[in-house]
């Protein structure tokens, strides 16, 4: 059964697949030594090295993926038709794109330099399959060379923001996405001034700033006098949502 095409849906999928491994020519599938040994033994783009053939090898039977592959990964899943192209291709057939300066604030909106694309997530953060030094990850938008945005063509653009977690509660404990979330949350939170501090770094991570910036916005609600908060619920997201 086909699922939601849309491009919340693109931006929470990415979120949820920081941390999968990078691999020239893959797209969410899991590994397997056929996979390996075919792209070996025609090495797209000559990226399959000696030095990185035993990291490589060590994927086996995990799910990898380069960085357009990220986008194929989402489509089949929902579609549960197969897609593969490259990013050049991606960008090419895009109807609607622009020069990076004129990106606009929508989430799933993809980003792109020639022969890569990452996906933009709100806030100045982008998700990327970035390589094989880092995997899937969440980058600064202006901390990398990215020269155009396109609204992809296999995507609908029907949502103007990120759906609030659910269920709606935030903690250490909780998930990647749900972190993401209240991050970006919170740095708008600081970017139109109604609380103080430097922005976050978006990585999904509840550490001890993302714990003081959620006391921050309580304190200014009134809802608490402590200097970390590790944990919110229905109330902070319905008004964090708000700003969002």
């Amino acid at each position: 059964m086909a699922g939601k095409m849309d491009n919340a849906g693109l931006a929470r999928f990415c979120i949820n697949k920081v941390g999968v491994p990078y691999v020239m020519g893959t797209n969410g599938r899991t590994f397997t030594r056929f996979m390996y040994t075919d792209l070996v033994r025609r090495n797209p783009g000559g990226w399959f090295t000696a030095a990185r053939l035993p990291a490589v090898k060590g994927y086996i039977g995990r799910q990898v993926t380069d960085c357009h592959g990220l986008v194929e990964w989402f489509v089949r899943e929902q579609s549960g038709v197969a897609y593969d192209t490259t990013a050049d291709a991606a960008y090419n057939a895009a109807t609607a794109k622009g020069a990076i300066g004129t990106i606009p604030e929508l989430p799933g909106v993809c980003v792109r330099y020639k022969g890569h694309a990452g996906v933009y997530i709100g806030g100045g953060y982008v998700v990327e399959a970035r390589g094989f030094n880092y995997g899937v990850c969440i980058t600064p938008l202006k901390g990398r060379p990215w020269t155009h945005w396109y609204k992809h063509p296999r995507i609908k653009y029907t949502k103007t923001a990120l759906p609030a977690p659910s269920p709606a509660k935030v903690g250490k404990q909780t998930g990647r996405y749900s972190i993401v979330w209240l991050q970006l949350a919170l740095n708008h939170q600081i970017s139109v001034g109604y609380i103080k501090g430097k922005p976050l770094d978006v990585d999904g991570i509840y550490g001890s700033k993302t714990a003081a910036a959620a006391a921050a916005y309580w304190k200014r609600k009134g809802w608490t006098k402590e200097d970390q908060v590790w944990g919110v619920g229905q109330s902070t997201i319905k008004a964090l949502g708000k700003g969002m």
